[in-house]
């Protein structure tokens, strides 16, 4: 039973890491694509 416990608690935390990379990975992309858009909106905007 103390195995089992130990198992939940190590997939818990290896589940609350990667969410964390995940979500950084997430607010990069975001960031990214915001900056795309607004260069591309500016440069519209321009012509």
């Amino acid at each position: 039973m103390i195995i089992l416990l130990l198992l939940l608690a190590a997939l818990v935390v290896v589940g609350i890491v990667l969410a964390a990379v995940v979500v950084k990975w997430l607010f990069i992309l975001a960031v990214v694509a915001a900056l795309c858009w607004i260069i591309l909106f500016f440069a519209r905007r321009t012509t």
